[in-house]
């Protein structure tokens, strides 16, 4: 009785939510809120980070925690990762005890789980006096790079919420990107990035920075030259080893995974790179991606 119960709630709180934003002026997303609507609405009434409706949604979950109802995007470290169609949320590390942010990090994976939308809220200049309002899906999170995926929509994104990479799984080495828009385009860059984020635990592989907005995402063969979105034809650079590697100042031998300059320079040193070889990495980029750039990198730089 208590299962269909939480059920009943669930279904519920998902026809309010969607009947909230449906109800809000506009077709289009984002949707234009006062600060005082958002209120009035039940959107948002917190501070940064998630907010949750405790007083709604505690009898949705078992243990009475409640579910996350809104997110509130602030600041320029998002700037890399948000876009009309989706962002990449760190989880909240606020000055509060440290239950205050894990109570609010599980009510959001509560809300992928019972597959309901949260409304994400941004200020989208300084001088804005009215809000963005988005309805958000929560597609996955990872605990070690402390990340949510959330994709915008009307409706629920397909498939598991945080299905994983699996490298049993047949590698894909090629795809093409030409015939996709460029919401489609924006969605696979944000996803790819995710995952390389996750599964390099948001660490530049090559000098150890920590720091979201210096990382990015690196495919070994590009996607200009049809390198596919495959988790494992993917590196996690900070910008300077990304521009680095493109530019073709180094390469990294498939058979030893260490890192090999060009002739003539720079060498490590100079490019501040810590790390020689790949070689202790738990997940390792696939050897035919590796293979792909080093004989084109061969037959530019070691000719």
């Amino acid at each position: 009785m208590k299962q269909m119960a939480l059920i009943a709630n669930s279904t519920h709180e998902l026809e309010y939510r969607l009947d909230v934003f449906k109800n809000i002026p506009g077709d289009k997303m984002p949707k234009s809120v006062s600060p005082e609507d958002l209120r009035k609405l039940g959107i948002y009434a917190g501070a940064a980070g998630f907010w949750l409706d405790k007083g709604r949604t505690k009898t949705m979950t078992d243990d009475g925690a409640g579910v996350t109802v809104s997110a509130l995007v602030t600041g320029k470290s998002y700037e890399n990762d948000f876009d009309t169609d989706g962002l990449m949320y760190e989880y909240p590390q606020s000055k509060r005890p440290s239950t205050y942010d894990q109570s609010r990090i599980q009510a959001t994976k509560t809300a992928a789980l019972l597959k309901l939308p949260i409304f994400v809220v941004i200020k989208p200049t300084s001088n804005s006096t009215n809000r963005d309002v988005f309805l958000g899906w929560i597609e996955a999170w990872d605990d070690i790079s402390k990340l949510f995926l959330i994709s915008f929509g009307f409706e629920a994104p397909k498939g598991i919420p945080n299905g994983t990479d699996d490298d049993d799984d047949p590698f894909t080495f090629t795809s093409s990107n030409r015939l996709l828009d460029t919401k489609s385009k924006n969605i696979r860059k944000r996803k790819f990035r995710f995952k390389i984020m996750r599964r390099y635990k948001k660490v530049c592989m090559l000098c150890d920075i920590k720091i979201t907005e210096l990382l990015a995402a690196t495919h070994i063969r590009p996607t200009s030259k049809l390198g596919s979105d495959d988790v494992r034809n993917g590196l996690l650079l900070c910008n300077l080893h990304d521009k680095a590697f493109t530019e073709g100042l180094f390469s990294i031998n498939p058979s030893t995974y260490e890192i090999t300059y060009r002739n003539g320079g720079p060498d490590k040193n100079e490019l501040n790179i810590i790390n020689e070889d790949l070689s202790n990495l738990p997940r390792k980029p696939h050897p035919k991606a590796l293979n792909w750039h080093w004989e084109q990198w061969l037959s530019k730089n070691r000719s």
